[in-house]
């Protein structure tokens, strides 16, 4: 991928944009108001102790963006102007396979609410229209049932599983893999 700033995207219900030192302290609070279900679900949050380790993830995330190998928005609800989850592109350093793997995450008290759905209906639009993206997948654990289920309303299809693929909580986990092709995409 060539450099490119992360643009940002309107939904209906939520605007994405790219993330700003600004956001440091209220990102944090909303990886601690979500804290014991991320810890189940992402290697991450281990790492995340204050405001500081926030800015860190932004500074970082602008970096990868200018280099045009992964973008990261925030997702803020467009009738508060709150800050309810984070999603990204990532993986995006092999330019000749156009592909990126797509994330997730919603704050707990606004999960269930359709916020991931919009999230990802503007992010694959974003990628397949702007990007010109070929390919977008998603990797979860096998007990997400929540993020299971938006990516099959997004129309992404179940890949297979790697077994014993990622140490989570000194364990083994299996991933699951997910796909979705330009040409698959519903517009």
């Amino acid at each position: 991928m060539t450099a490119m700033n992360v643009e940002t995207l309107e939904g209906r219900r939520l605007r994405l944009s790219p993330l700003s030192p600004a956001d440091s302290e209220i990102l944090h609070e909303a990886v601690e108001a979500s804290r014991l279900v991320l810890k189940r679900r992402v290697r991450w949050i281990g790492g995340i102790q204050g405001v500081e380790d926030e800015k860190a993830f932004i500074e970082r995330s602008a970096a990868a963006a200018e280099r045009g190998e992964s973008f990261v928005w925030g997702l803020y609800d467009n009738r508060t102007g709150r800050l309810v989850g984070v999603c990204s592109l990532a993986c995006m350093t092999e330019p000749e396979r156009a592909r990126a793997r797509w994330g997730v995450w919603v704050r707990t008290d606004k999960q269930d609410k359709g916020c991931a759905f919009e999230a990802g209906r503007l992010v694959a639009e974003h990628a397949f229209r702007k990007l010109g993206l070929y390919r977008l997948y998603a990797r979860l654990d096998p007990t997400n049932r929540a993020f299971r289920k938006v990516l099959k309303k997004l129309g992404f299809r179940y890949e297979g599983c790697l077994r014993g693929d990622k140490r989570l909580n000194s364990r083994w986990i299996d991933q699951e893999c997910w796909g979705l092709l330009r040409s698959e995409w519903k517009k």
